[in-house]
């Protein structure tokens, strides 16, 4: 899968898409952090700061979201002296195993090869589960491993500590975040190509040319004249959908929707129950003017469900009900609570 530089640096560099990547919602064979926008400090609970470097994955379990150790390979110095890549061990065995079936896993498999080589023992570190401080048969597998990659793992420092048992110790993870420029600019992104999408839906295309959404789409482009806060209004911890503010949990999932106010196209949207996006999308011109105006769905990436949160929802819909429920004249009422049951019970 090929990112844009944007969508790069929002997945490895912001507290959403670390989050995303905590989850592996893309099924990735390793983890990327940059370390440059966000400070993550994470505190394992085990009583010794060594290891404090393992990098906590998150998993589904009685419908919240615990921390899920895996076995795993830490790469430091990825695109830069803060950064670092987590290669589960599992991945990294497959990548190998399976790089005899085709040129393109080939070439992957050598790619990967060339990083850690050229990473160099001294800046990886092994993290796996063993019975006792003499059991290594996990651990001598890692270098085994490392050994088919090109590596000549050196152990510099060794340590074993017991797995807590199950709610005895919790595994904290602390992060500073600042949002940058690109950031921003993606966000923005996001917003109006769900705007365009929605505007194709309703054949209305030609809206998207209009000069009252030349600021939000110079923004995205990098036009340095245009400035954040004119696009991207707001950032908040304010829910967006009814049920998220009655229940005070919020959905570990995409949320995004269009609407008016005070005679302007807006945005809000979030990524796995984070910060809110209040995004100006342009001056809403005299078609836009009805009541029913509007759009808004979650996006569910675990069992990759789309629910439209400004129409009645239907049990079961068909690919051709989701699609037809995007468009720029979707709203209902927004005012009206709508059942639980139709949306994820995982909450962050």
């Amino acid at each position: 899968m090929t990112f844009s530089a944007l969508e790069a640096e929002f997945k490895e560099d912001s507290w959403e898409g670390i989050t995303g990547q905590q989850l592996n919602i893309l099924g990735s064979n390793s983890v990327k952090i940059r370390g440059k926008n966000v400070k993550m400090e994470c505190f394992a609970g085990m009583g010794d700061s060594f290891f404090d470097d393992i990098f906590p994955f998150l998993k589904l379990e009685n419908e919240r979201f615990v921390v899920d150790i895996k076995p795993q390979i830490k790469v430091r110095n990825y695109g830069g002296e803060d950064g670092y890549q987590i290669f589960p061990l599992v991945n990294l065995k497959r990548i190998k195993d399976v790089s005899i079936q085709s040129k393109t896993k080939l070439d992957y498999y050598n790619k990967v090869k060339k990083k850690l080589k050229m990473a160099g023992s001294g800046n990886i570190a092994i993290f796996t589960f063993g019975n006792s401080a003499t059991d290594d048969v996990q651990l001598d597998d890692a270098k085994t491993l490392l050994k088919d990659y090109g590596v000549d793992y050196r152990e510099n420092e060794k340590k074993f500590i017991p797995t807590p048992k199950p709610g005895s110790t919790q595994f904290g993870v602390k992060m500073q975040c600042t949002i940058t420029q690109n950031i921003f600019r993606f966000v923005a992104k996001v917003a109006f190509n769900y705007f365009a999408y929605c505007s194709l839906q309703e054949r209305k295309q030609s809206i998207l040319y209009q000069d009252s959404f030349n600021n939000i789409r110079r923004f995205v482009l990098g036009d340095t004249r245009v400035r954040r806060q004119d696009v991207v209004v707001e950032v908040s911890d304010d829910p967006i959908t009814i049920h998220e503010k009655i229940s005070g949990n919020r959905f570990v999932s995409h949320i995004v929707i269009i609407y008016l106010e005070n005679g302007f196209v807006y945005s809000k949207l979030s990524f796995f129950g984070r910060k809110v996006y209040k995004v100006l999308l342009g001056r809403a011109n005299a078609e836009f003017l009805l009541p029913n105006f509007g759009c808004g769905h979650l996006f569910h990436p675990f069992d990759h469900t789309i629910n439209n949160l400004t129409q009645k929802p239907k049990v079961n819909p068909t690919k051709e009900e989701i699609e037809a429920s995007f468009g720029l004249f979707r709203r209902m009422d927004l005012s009206a609570k709508r059942s639980h049951e139709i949306y994820p019970h995982a909450t962050a």
